[in-house]
């Protein structure tokens, strides 16, 4: 009997404890946690903590990568982003036809330094996310998606009315 009760306290001391990832909070600071240290971080450790799904270590790898931008020491700059770079790959190669996943690894890659090398899918998910993102179904994300692309000038205005529908 004691020993039911000690499993039974441990099981809910680690369920409240256990950490919950805000994927509604992240996507919608997805464009400002690499300029933003405070909220990087915040999104970084609750990333590396709690990613389960595969949208969700997709954006732990972003947030990694992020980490790039707010330490001054060039070892640790490029170990974010190989590791986040490693991250991000894999879980697009087990989650290919994924549109969010297409669309975080774009903006990355749109945005990287040319010398990093980390280009080569910018044409290929451009034209998966402006083909593909009229099939989300979870239509708040597809907006927020949407709205960043529209901002982010990376497409024409044909290709935005693609992404429009």
């Amino acid at each position: 009997m004691r020993i039911s009760i000690s499993i039974i306290l441990l099981l809910q001391v680690c369920i409240c404890y256990a950490q919950k990832v805000d994927l509604s909070g992240i996507r919608q600071n997805f464009n400002k946690g690499v300029k933003n240290k405070e909220l990087c971080e915040k999104y970084h450790e609750q990333l590396q903590k709690g990613a389960k799904s595969p949208v969700e270590k997709g954006y732990k790898a972003a947030f990694h990568m992020f980490m790039a931008k707010h330490t001054s020491n060039p070892f640790k700059k490029m170990s974010y982003f190989k590791d986040a770079k490693s991250m991000l790959e894999e879980v697009i190669e087990d989650n290919p036809q994924n549109v969010e996943l297409r669309f975080i690894r774009l903006c990355i890659q749109y945005y990287s330094p040319k010398y990093l090398g980390y280009h080569s899918e910018v044409e290929q998910d451009k034209e998966y996310v402006m083909n593909n993102l009229h099939k989300m179904t979870d239509k708040q994300t597809k907006q927020l998606i949407y709205d960043y692309l529209d901002g982010a000038k990376m497409y024409t205005e044909n290709e935005l009315a693609l992404l429009r529908r």
